[in-house]
């Protein structure tokens, strides 16, 4: 732990994305806790109601939060992983004084432990306060009373405890690769494993192969079941969380050929070969990095779907007699409101996923400061720099659209489908694309693109190239 204390204080940068993604995780989890309080006394004043009012709002909540922790822990495992292949140097002339690989790997988790605390007090501190403040609101506008007691309760310190053991968690995850660090290392440059290094690991490719052909079997078996009974739904969530796991955990061997495709469309020129190239080069960070965002994306694309194709359904269901346009008109408001407060759940894990691609560039570029230095000396101009940082991102980017949209396509079918099938007067229909949410993923990917660019590549191209080929 003390080793870990004097880690960040000689290099505090390193961990600010991973502070900043705590923070946020904490302030959503506790913040979510409050609300949930808050907006349980406000629909439930007397307090007559039944238990299941709580329990139904505690669940939405924590599904969220859920998907929002394990982002996190994907963007804090990546960023630990870069951390430590930029310390392979120091890890590897540590080993060779006499220090254990595990007490190194330990040491490196403690900074995980801390950040981890560090950013779940300070998130705790201001779901706290957001929750309180709300409260005030709603006491003003007469909506109740004692609000304030209820918004801030002792459960947000488990959203905050949650949070700051995932950070603990993705930091030993990260730092796995400290027990390969040989002490030889210490007298050469090192980087991240190659692909065939970190492919050649069985039980983790049996292991996503298996959740996804079971989840696919699920799913499948909940749109069978759809067709008679809404109770296909269950079997079906299963499905859709298993199969989603399996491609998550296998996202080193899903990722890259989507990168391969993308990386056709941008591979032009001197900087789009070199962008594809750098890509090839740190495949687990690049596939981690983009998984952030395929989930972020599937889960907006999945909502949306399901929200289009539910009101496709519904019209079709009018047109047979079954509903009057005027319910259809209701209906469809109802959805649109249900999007709405989707969309601000999803929005948490969506902005996590695009720290985690800006980190990456940021730490790529920076681990690359002599490389890019020479290649600055040898003719490489501060456009094409530009356009290499850039091409990296998109390709980061464009696949992980190229895998969320059609993901967040079947899976929003398939659940509106499993639920509203069987209803008299819908019968069997497909998807309705969101074509308005698309168009919004679309330029969603393009402004990531262009902010995960700029920070890295403005702090380069000031730099001389000269400074940057010292640089050790």
């Amino acid at each position: 732990m003390k080793n870990a204390l004097l880690e960040l204080a000689r290099r505090p940068g390193q961990h600010v994305s991973t502070l900043l993604v705590v923070t946020i995780g904490s302030l959503f989890g506790s913040g979510l806790i409050g609300a949930v309080g808050l907006l349980y006394n406000l629909l439930n004043p007397d307090g007559q109601a039944d238990g299941s009012l709580l329990v139904m709002l505690v669940l939405t909540s924590m599904t969220f939060f859920a998907v929002a922790l394990f982002v996190a822990g994907t963007v804090v495992v990546n960023t630990f992983s870069i951390v430590v292949a930029g310390r392979t140097q120091q890890l590897a002339m540590m080993r060779l004084i006499g220090a254990k690989a595990s007490a190194l790997r330990r040491g490196v988790a403690a900074e995980g432990l801390i950040i981890g605390i560090l950013g779940s007090v300070v998130g705790l501190a201001l779901g706290a306060l957001t929750t309180w403040i709300l409260a005030l609101v709603a006491e003003a506008k007469d909506a109740g009373t004692s609000l304030q007691s209820t918004a801030l309760n002792p459960w947000m310190l488990v959203a905050a405890v949650l949070v700051a053991l995932t950070s603990w968690i993705a930091a030993w995850n990260g730092a796995r690769p400290v027990l390969s660090v040989s002490p030889l290392e210490g007298v050469r440059r090192s980087g991240e494993p190659a692909a065939k290094a970190l492919r050649n690991r069985k039980l983790t490719l049996a292991s996503s192969i298996v959740l996804v052909v079971v989840g696919l079997l699920f799913l499948i078996g909940g749109l069978v079941l759809g067709i008679g009974s809404p109770v296909g739904i269950l079997p079906a969530v299963l499905g859709g969380f298993l199969s989603f796991t399996g491609i998550a955990l296998g996202s080193a061997w899903v990722m890259p050929p989507f990168f391969a495709l993308s990386g056709s469309l941008i591979g032009h020129g001197t900087p789009g070969r070199m962008a594809v190239a750098n890509s090839k080069r740190y495949p687990l960070r690049s596939a981690r990095t983009s998984m952030g965002l395929v989930i972020g994306i599937t889960l907006v694309v999945m909502f949306g779907t399901l929200g289009s194709t539910l009101k496709s359904a519904v019209h079709d269901m009018a047109e047979s007699g079954e509903y009057d346009f005027g319910q259809v008109a209701m209906i469809n408001v109802m959805i649109d409101n249900a999007l709405l407060f989707v969309y601000g759940m999803v929005a948490f894990s969506v902005v996590i996923a695009v720290i985690g691609v800006a980190n990456n560039m940021k730490s790529s570029i920076m681990q690359r400061r002599r490389e890019l230095g020479m290649l600055r000396t040898v003719g490489l101009s501060t456009r094409q720099m530009w356009q290499m940082i850039f091409g990296e991102t998109a390709q980061l980017t464009v696949s992980a659209a190229c895998v969320g949209i059609p993901l967040g396509i079947f899976y929003g079918w398939a659940g509106t489908f499993c639920m509203f099938a069987s209803l008299k007067g819908a019968g069997i229909f497909g998807p309705t694309p969101p074509w308005g949410v698309l168009l919004m993923v679309v330029i969603g990917c393009l402004a990531i693109t262009g902010l995960a660019t700029a920070l890295p590549a403005r702090q380069t191209a000031k730099e001389p190239p000269v400074r940057a080929l010292a640089m050790d």
